[in-house]
């Protein structure tokens, strides 16, 4: 399943906030960022622009995605809550957080 552009970059805000979360962008949160960015084919302009997107702008356009591709999006936020091997109390928040106000709170259910 392909992520429209627009997607893209928002779902990539969204796993840079959850890289952050905890303040700090450690390396092995950057490198699953970058393998998600080659894999989804995100480029340099992109990741600008999703860098500087606010979390919450971006959450508006997640919840309009189909769900098998909010089901991905869960998957790869929890890629990155993985990275580093410790789960952070404000990554676990800001999961909960995204998950409610998409929708996939109601899938996983």
């Amino acid at each position: 399943m392909q992520f429209t552009d627009q997607e893209k970059i928002a779902l990539l805000s969204l796993l840079i906030e959850m890289a952050n979360a905890d303040s700090q962008i450690v390396f092995e949160e950057m490198i699953t960022i970058n393998l998600i960015c080659q894999k989804l084919e995100i480029d340099h302009n992109s990741f600008v622009v999703a860098y500087d997107l606010k979390c919450e702008h971006a959450i508006e356009v997640l919840k309009n995605m189909v769900d098998d591709k909010k089901l991905q999006l869960a998957q790869m936020m929890v890629e990155i809550i993985d990275s580093d091997n410790i789960a952070d109390d404000a990554e676990i928040a800001l999961l909960n957080h995204a998950c409610h106000e998409i929708g996939i709170d109601k899938l996983l259910k």
